[in-house]
């Protein structure tokens, strides 16, 4: 018997990190803000007894995140990942995977699934592969993370929205450990994104946070050419940012125009057309 179960990919389009990155507990976690996609990671499941065999796209590999989020749950199987968006671009396809993975093992063992979600969030931190993601992903929607950590520790708002979302790969991946371990980079983005923060209020709406995810990928510099380019000519269509932290960018607006655009500029391959999810982690037939 298997078990598969759903993780929608996130976008981050604006964060700061924990002060004290090196707890790896509950209490620790960036704040932010972003959405879930329609898009992301789905994981089944074969328990067994002898050590975790991780197969992602086809293909066998480790994969630290997803084995430390499952390590104490049971004592082995195999997980099947398939993913809809590339690692490494900024769509949380890590903490998706990690996420997804942990609910189809607990789902199989009959136990409470919400233990899924600190364990994928301990992995994380551990990992460097995110910060925060897991948490949002879990709840799906449009969400503001205004404490970080997990609740009751954390504080996030949560709300439903129903877009259309232009993803576009701009360049090659990006290494999120690199840096979030880089500390000149963790306080330069902290510098920023605490006052982002603080001008995006609670009743805030998407389209301020639009304008101040594009603000915020400004004044950290983020974006190199091929991010630059994607902004200028999405700019012609809609609004949009980089996707925190990747080669990619994101956008609302005119639809079909914006695909145009980038599958011009950057192939059909990279152009992804794409919804808010609003349901979060779950379980799948």
């Amino acid at each position: 018997m298997t078990t598969k179960a759903f993780c929608p990919a996130h976008i981050t389009g604006f964060f700061s990190l924990p002060l004290d990155a090196e707890k790896m507990g509950d209490q620790e976690g960036s704040r932010g803000a972003g959405f879930s996609l329609e898009l992301g990671a789905e994981a089944e499941v074969d328990l067994g007894e002898d050590g975790w065999s991780i197969v992602v796209n086809g293909e066998s590999t480790s994969f630290m995140v997803v084995e430390k989020t499952v390590y104490n749950f049971a004592e082995g199987g195999t997980i099947k990942i398939e993913t809809d968006l590339p690692f490494s671009q900024g769509f949380g396809i890590s903490g998706a995977c990690a996420l997804a993975s942990g609910t189809a093992v607990l789902e199989e063992l009959g136990q409470d699934l919400e233990e899924a979600l600190p364990a994928a969030h301990r992995a994380e931190m551990f990992c460097r592969t995110g910060m925060g993601d897991v948490l949002a992903q879990y709840h799906g929607g449009f969400e503001i993370r205004i404490k970080g950590g997990l609740p009751p520790h954390g504080d996030i708002k949560v709300s439903e929205l129903d877009k259309e979302v232009v993803l576009a790969i701009a360049g090659s991946p990006l290494s999120t450990p690199d840096i979030l371990r880089d500390p000149f980079m963790a306080g330069w983005i902290n510098a920023v994104g605490e006052d982002i923060m603080d001008e995006f209020l609670p009743e805030d709406g998407f389209e301020r946070f639009l304008e101040l995810s594009l603000k915020f990928s400004e004044e950290t510099k983020f974006p190199k050419e091929g991010v630059k380019t994607a902004l200028k000519l999405g700019s012609k269509a809609g609004k949009g940012s980089m996707a925190m932290i990747g080669n990619s960018v994101f956008f609302v607006g005119e639809t079909e125009k914006l695909e145009s655009i980038f599958e011009k500029e950057f192939g059909e391959e990279n152009v992804f057309l794409t919804g808010i999810d609003n349901e979060g982690v779950r379980i799948v037939d």
